[in-house]
């Protein structure tokens, strides 16, 4: 069905295998049921309401990051509300967690809705180049979350509300358990009072054997401690695909330049994307750096051993891995027009 669908693509298109998509969220259901985990799927990871509809129907419920976000979601057991703005409205229906940065705002959440004390990703220590605040020390950390001296004010704000905690990981992708333990165990350290529940966000789509790693978690947190989770580009693994053609081929500085009209600033930002295609025999390929057609410095897309003779002006192009975030970010630039998006 996909390589039909590919086929009758006649201009720049990102495609999603719908069966594929189905078979991931169902993975993530059955590993997180299995291990105790409440597991929510990221809207902002693929905004499309057919995939919003299949993430309802399997996943205990949604992520949002905006009145907008929260709008066009279906009802769900629960929502999980981080708005960096502070301005996103708890809905009043079913379970509904609203993330925090500062004491004003816990105490303006509404009564029916949960607090989770959004926790910096910075808290472990173990990143000091990541994120966007630059500290006395020429380390970055994150520019979410509050950190160690803070949380207990926030706790204080929550009174006797009960309350979670709420940390990502940030852009550093984790590959086994050990990393979400550290920062499960860092977020926990030093509180007196139990929380409710620890989210522990997203990024998990490194993780080779998700039930293997949540049983480990689930080990490492007291039992008392529900564990929420909130997979985005998990659910699209190995269903995304786009599709293209090569609109220049030419040489620059000895290497052979190929121009297609699939761009990454425009239509593949956060997929690592990598050509469909035979492998050329050995000793007979030759490196092609494909790049997007804008007029942006940096829109390069890959660079691949290809047969002699392939990627000439006019073939079709087809990339795999490609991120439901690539439909979140899809966009014209230049001239360059969104690519077309099709669920087959």
């Amino acid at each position: 069905m996909i390589s039909a669908a590919i086929e009758r693509c006649e201009r720049p298109t990102l495609v999603f295998d719908r069966g594929r998509i189905e078979a991931n969220l169902r993975a993530i259901a059955a590993a997180a049921r299995a291990h105790g985990f409440t597991a929510l799927f990221a809207a902002k990871s693929f905004p499309n309401a057919e995939v919003r509809a299949l993430a309802g129907e399997i996943l205990d419920g949604f992520d949002a990051a905006s009145d907008g976000e929260i709008a066009v979601l279906p009802p769900a057991r629960v929502l999980s509300i981080f708005d960096p703005t502070g301005r996103a409205a708890p809905p009043a229906r079913g379970r509904v967690i609203v993330g925090c940065e500062t004491p004003d705002h816990v105490r303006a959440v509404p009564a029916h809705a949960e607090i989770a004390i959004r926790i910096s990703a910075s808290i472990t220590g173990r990143d000091p180049a990541v994120g966007s605040v630059l500290d006395g020390s020429g380390h970055r950390r994150s520019r979410f979350g509050v950190e160690r001296d803070a949380i207990h004010a926030m706790i204080a704000a929550a009174g006797t509300r009960p309350f979670g905690l709420h940390v990502h990981h940030g852009p550093v992708t984790a590959t086994t358990a050990e990393r979400f333990i550290a920062t499960a165990r860092a977020a926990l350290e030093g509180i007196d009072v139990t929380p409710r529940f620890l989210n522990l966000g997203g990024a998990w789509h490194g993780i080779a054997d998700l039930s293997a790693t949540l049983a480990e978690i689930r080990a490492a947190v007291p039992a008392e401690i529900e564990l929420v989770i909130e997979p985005g580009r998990r659910v699209t693994e190995e269903a995304g695909f786009a599709c293209g053609r090569v609109v220049n081929a030419r040489e620059v500085g000895g290497r052979a330049l190929r121009v297609i009209d699939l761009s990454r600033v425009c239509h593949l930002r956060w997929s690592q994307v990598e050509l469909v295609g035979a492998a050329p025999h050995p000793g007979e390929g030759r490196s092609a750096l494909v790049v997007g057609p804008t007029c942006y410095e940096e829109d390069v897309i890959g660079e691949w051993s290809v047969a002699p003779g392939r990627l000439g002006t006019g073939e079709r192009v087809v990339l795999r891995h490609v991120s439901g975030y690539a439909v979140a970010w899809n966009t014209s630039f230049g001239g360059v027009p969104a690519a077309d998006v099709v669920i087959a």
